[in-house]
């Protein structure tokens, strides 16, 4: 059966229509223009603005990306990191907020209280290295994975999840004999998958685009992730840029017309950190939208 709207609900649905497509074009098209600006030859593409297309396509940018041989290592690195980050934080953020949702649990609003506070107040980076320092972690590979096994926000996600959850399962469990950790595992859990995968990404992307932990808190090369290795390999791009300008002006050299530039490799360097996000978004999409809308309406 036709619904059959009035003039003003077709005109509120037209108007939310053109906002959201805005939005959405808004949202994507510097994502796009950074793509065909990564294919395009950097010479050219300073040279004249570009909008849909690439100019002259070509792949020396991104030629010009991997031919570091630490970017490979680091993004072995990076992987090993984000899958650990997200299994270690999914699960214990998770139990935290489990416990704090059970009425049995002392002194749990307490618990919430002193969590919550830790969302607006920080000691900053000279307390935060004297912490990891005295839990000797800097320079390990723990120091990517210990601080970020709790995040105060997707707690208060899931412990919103968690309490929408009918108790007639919990207590049907302890009358089988079954213990607090056990109808964690076997039924909250399971229960939670829209909210675990919300939570998931948070922390997957939180991991994967981290520049700051790596370049505060370690030294060894072996520990460097991929926006570390992009990060300098851009930087030394741009030095040498400018080197190659004033010579240029000097007439020591002729610039070669070459098929990269450091716009253009900034573009590149920028689709070679967002793709693996990118692809992994579209598997998690339909439990991301279910569990971010329940998570904040519960909240």
């Amino acid at each position: 059966m036709k619904i059959k709207r009035t003039l003003e609900e077709r005109i509120i649905i037209t108007f939310a229509v053109i906002v959201s497509l805005l939005l959405a074009l808004a949202t994507a098209y510097p994502i796009y223009y950074s793509f065909i600006y990564a294919f395009s030859h950097g010479g050219e593409a300073s040279a004249k603005q570009i909008y849909f297309l690439p100019v002259s396509p070509t792949i020396e940018n991104f030629k010009m990306v991997f031919a570091d041989r630490s970017i490979y290592s680091s993004f072995n690195m990076n992987i090993l990191r984000t899958v650990t980050g997200v299994l270690t934080g999914v699960f214990f953020t998770s139990m935290v907020a489990f416990s704090l949702t059970r009425e049995e649990l002392r002194f749990r609003r307490v618990y919430s209280i002193a969590a919550i506070v830790t969302m607006y107040f920080g000691g900053g980076v000279i307390p935060q290295f004297l912490v990891y320092r005295n839990l000797m972690i800097t320079n390990t590979f723990w120091v990517y994975i210990l601080p970020g096994m709790l995040n105060v926000f997707n707690m208060l996600l899931v412990m919103a999840f968690f309490r929408d959850l009918p108790d007639g399962l919990f207590e049907s469990a302890k009358i089988d004999g079954a213990g607090e950790f056990r109808i964690f595992i076997s039924i909250a859990l399971p229960l939670s998958k829209p909210i675990l995968a919300t939570i998931a990404l948070f922390v997957g992307v939180n991991h994967w685009n981290d520049w700051f932990t790596p370049a505060y808190f370690t030294s060894n090369p072996a520990l460097q992730t991929l926006p570390v290795i992009l990060k300098k390999l851009l930087s030394a791009r741009e030095a040498q840029a400018k080197i190659n300008e004033s010579m240029a002006h000097l007439g020591s050299v002729r610039l070669a017309n070459v098929g990269y530039t450091v716009e253009s490799m900034r573009h590149a360097t920028m689709i070679v950190s967002i793709l693996p996000i990118m692809l992994v978004y579209p598997f998690l999409q339909g439990f991301f939208e279910k569990g971010i809308m329940l998570g904040s309406i519960k909240a």
